[in-house]
């Protein structure tokens, strides 16, 4: 029997970078954080860090990181975890045979198709992508899309992150959180939900996002929400974001550099916190647009920085987030596809574990709904490119080719069509919920659709008909009190 995430399996990966290229890197990596060290804003961290051996300057908040105590640290990081969605038909386990794509956290606004316009992202859009996510196939993780304009700042996170649980029944990923008192927050109601403390340490139903800051930097408030992260053992998806031209060197090498020094600090701290915590390599990598200083997620040298951190990821044995959609596209349409598709098509190939920005276009800053089922579609096509292919007696029909025989003579005449086995392997087949693949004179007459209408209508048809199987009552109730207590 075939489970959600088996739709998600992918081959062996191939690779682009050497053993002996990873090897350099790792090296120059670690060779940064002994001599130049990392700046760490969190006293925390810097204290658990200090007892495990690191060398700490308090005067300037700089850690610096012994190779010994840097190899002794991550050799503590789990490999293997499992995502767990509310329903444990969702979960979703990082064992370097899967590739799970999620939605984004950084939109501020949202695009309106009939009025070719933007309009500022509010609640209502939570609740809207989460039924979205809900619905897609091909939508493996749910993270809140989009940042409010009619919630207040200082509560955004966790009334989105109540709205997320309520609805999804896929596993939860949090991000922008920017305060330890929003970790503990959220580590709350995740529990109420899973029944304790103690059962979350076990399943992971949500995992947070915490980003470095380039270069070679952790934030105070971001990397104190990590230690709580640490200590109730939910997956911290460490995101370093270094800008090649900008906060890291212009070359592809350089840049990884700087990013895997980074992750790696992090991923040190948690565990001098907390050894054996879950942490994710996750990395969204660019690189600069030499004309207007601008960021170039989806660019060709993007797509491979964020393919070298997740063989990074898998150099140093951790769990890998690197890359995913987010086009730099301002609208639907064709530069939006061709980005997707390379970055889609990319991960698959490469194994990448968990690939972010379904739905999300200008650098993941305006959510389309019409985006969603896009990449939805974009991503099932992707996944058929990474998908084991079986050779096998049966796969390959040899009595059944030898039966049919050739085209025009003998009983069946040459025609599989109405084979058995026919009927019940086109089933497999994808199919497209945007593209048009009837003749052309029944594609005139169904309104000659484009790809972005026929999206819209899509889009509109999942938002009126699908309703999500909501989470308990009960509980949802004693979230709100959370989410008001932690409000006041």
């Amino acid at each position: 029997m075939t489970t959600f995430s088996d739709r998600f399996r992918v081959r062996k990966p191939v690779e682009i970078l050497s053993m002996e290229d990873k090897t350099a890197i790792h090296e120059a990596a670690l060779e940064v954080m002994e001599t130049v060290g990392i700046r760490i804003h969190s006293k925390s961290a810097r204290d658990a860090l200090k007892n495990a051996g690191a060398l700490v300057d308090e005067a300037t908040a700089v850690v610096k990181f012994p190779k010994h105590v840097t190899n002794s640290l991550m050799a503590s990081v789990p490999e293997k975890i499992v995502l767990a969605g509310r329903e444990k038909e969702y979960d979703l386990p990082m064992d370097g045979r899967h590739c799970f794509y999620t939605t984004d956290g950084c939109g501020i606004s949202v695009w309106e198709n009939e009025t070719q316009s933007r309009r500022l992202a509010v609640l209502q859009d939570i609740r809207d992508s989460a039924r979205m996510a809900d619905y897609l196939p091909y939508c493996s993780i749910y993270e809140p899309t989009v940042v409010p304009s009619d919630v207040p700042e200082d509560s955004h996170v966790i009334v989105a992150m109540k709205e997320a649980f309520d609805i999804s029944r896929k596993h939860i990923l949090s991000e922008s959180t920017s305060h330890p008192d929003e970790a503990r927050t959220q580590i709350r109601m995740a529990s109420e939900i899973v029944g304790g403390i103690d059962e979350l340490r076990k399943r992971h139903i949500m995992s947070a996002m915490v980003c470095t800051m380039s270069p070679l930097t952790l934030d105070g408030n971001a990397t104190e929400a990590g230690m709580v992260w640490a200590d109730a053992h939910v997956p911290v998806c460490i995101t370093g974001m270094a800008m090649a031209g900008v906060s890291s060197p212009a070359t592809l090498a350089g840049n990884i550099v700087v990013n895997h020094a980074e992750t790696m600090s992090l991923a040190c701290a948690i565990q001098a916190r907390s050894k054996g915590a879950p942490a994710m390599y996750g990395s969204v990598l660019s690189n600069v647009d030499p004309r207007t200083g601008a960021i170039m997620l989806a660019s060709p040298e993007g797509i491979l920085l964020c393919i070298m951190a997740h063989e990074m990821a898998k150099h140093v044995k951790m769990p890998s987030a690197c890359g995913g959609l987010g086009s730099n596209s301002k609208v639907p349409g064709m530069e939006s596809c061709i980005e997707n598709s390379l970055v889609a098509l990319g991960s698959t190939l490469f194994a990448q574990e968990v690939n972010n920005g379904l739905g999300l276009l200008d650098c993941s800053t305006v959510l389309s709904y019409e985006q969603m089922v896009i990449d939805n579609d974009i991503v099932g096509r992707a996944l058929v490119f990474g998908r084991e292919i079986p050779v096998t007696k049966e796969t390959l029909h040899l009595d059944l080719i030898k039966e049919v025989g050739i085209l025009g003579m003998g009983k069946k005449k040459g025609n599989f069509l109405g084979e058995r086995a026919t009927m019940q392997e086109v089933r497999q087949f994808f199919r497209s919920d945007v593209l048009a693949s009837e003749p052309f004179d029944q594609w005139v007459a169904k309104g000659r659709k484009s790809e972005v209408a026929a999206a819209k209508e899509k889009a509109d048809w999942i938002l009126k008909n699908h309703e999500p199987e909501m989470l308990d009552r009960d509980i949802s109730a004693r979230l709100a009190q959370i989410v008001k207590g932690a409000s006041k």
